[in-house]
């Protein structure tokens, strides 16, 4: 039985756009907070939004509530998935949405399958991440609902995947990159708590890593880097911070590296502003990326950052002067590039405060929001209220 919990009602003068998300989970995670934090931010004189969710996993569903804005909660584990389809095509014909917006992988299956089958037409679906090769029954079933659906990715590099791999048309897909706002208030002894929090004394030097276990994440390369770095500076520990699904696994690999002495692992925190506070330095060492909700925090957070050379990354760390790129997978550089600025704090301060100032230049809300409301413009001429369009692929 599915479960639905309300907001308050919205006011509107007139009927608004109404769409129907479909996300698998409402829990903590780069997708969802983006979700979670651009639905509030839109006018709801202009959009009645339903999200429907589907894994069990809503820590952050009360935001949507203070905000107005409804959900429905579908148990998919609880039944065969013929059912589920059956519950979320009952969720699409009682909402009765102009737009159906689905996001992530299984998202964009389930319920465009359930939108399509109830005679809903005008589709979006976002990808979040790298496309990757697909066998043909995926193909084929993305080739179907082509014509119904524009493509949202969230890098040109993305967009680039998604045509390689699914063959869909250029013209059918739009980039709208992430967007940060200003991070929670941080309290003024984070660094000193965080420290004491993983046993450390306050004068340790901290090079973090936010992201969940996933082999793109590459933490191996992480520890590795960790190993390299304490054989030539002491006082310098690695924290790597997320949502931990294979503890076991994790540390087995940890234990590989030999950098296990060095390196400390968090599961997943809600409030990671007060861990990139604490932190002296920013490394992500993934291998393939969409575009990072963690990197573009921790730059909005003035920290200066060394990424690997992930496809999208230059559509972040667009210039030299807000952060260090370094080969994939080539943990020398990385360490190198790690040592030379844990040993120039100018440097340090230089990169931070120009990667926040163009993290606040160019991702921010306002820009977001604009591009979003020009998306839904060109699937419903009522939305559109003289917005400018989204990128197509192609453009810079």
């Amino acid at each position: 039985m599915s479960r639905e919990r309300r907001g308050p009602p919205a006011d509107a003068t007139d009927r608004p756009l109404k769409i129907l998300h479909v996300i698998p989970t409402l829990g903590i995670g780069g997708t969802e907070r983006q979700l979670v934090d651009l639905l509030p931010r839109m006018d709801a004189r202009r959009y009645h939004q339903t999200v429907c969710h589907y894994t069990p996993c809503d820590s952050l569903e009360e935001r949507l509530h203070a905000a107005g804005i409804r959900t429905v909660f579908v148990p998919k584990t609880a039944m065969p998935a013929w059912r589920f389809l059956s519950r979320l095509r009952a969720v699409v014909r009682e909402t009765r949405p102009d737009v159906v917006h689905t996001w992530l992988y299984s998202g964009n299956f389930w319920g465009r399958v359930a939108a399509v089958t109830c005679g809903v037409r005008r589709l979006v679906a976002s990808d979040r991440g790298m496309a990757l090769p697909a066998g043909w029954p995926v193909v084929l079933y993305e080739r179907l609902l082509a014509p119904f659906t524009l493509r949202l990715v969230n890098s040109h590099a993305a967009a680039g995947s998604v045509v390689r791999h699914y063959g869909l048309p250029s013209d059918r897909i739009r980039v709208i990159r992430n967007a940060v706002g200003p991070l929670p208030p941080v309290p003024p002894d984070a660094r000193e708590r965080i420290r004491a929090v993983l046993g450390l004394p306050v004068t340790e030097r901290l090079v973090l890593l936010v992201g969940r276990q996933s082999v793109e994440k590459n933490h191996a390369m992480f520890f590795r880097v960790a190993r390299r770095v304490a054989a030539a500076r002491p006082g310098v520990t690695f924290v790597a911070v997320g949502r931990l699904f294979e503890r076991d696994a994790m540390l087995r690999r940890l234990e590989e590296s030999g950098g296990a002495a060095h390196v400390r692992i968090v599961d997943q925190q809600p409030d990671v502003a007060s861990w990139l506070a604490a932190a002296d330095l920013f490394c992500m060492t993934s291998d393939r990326e969409g575009l990072p909700n963690a990197l573009l925090e921790a730059m909005a957070m003035g920290l200066p950052v060394v990424c690997t050379a992930f496809e999208s990354v230059r559509e972040v760390v667009a210039r030299e002067d807000v952060g260090v790129i370094v080969p994939r997978d080539d943990d020398a550089a990385m360490a190198a590039a790690v040592l030379g600025l844990l040993d120039d704090p100018a440097r340090c301060r230089a990169l931070g405060g120009a990667a926040r100032a163009h993290v606040v230049s160019n991702f921010g809300w306002e820009r977001l929001i604009r591009d979003m409301e020009a998306l839904y413009g060109e699937i419903d001429p009522r939305a559109a209220r003289g917005r400018a369009p989204t990128e197509a692929p192609g453009t810079t």
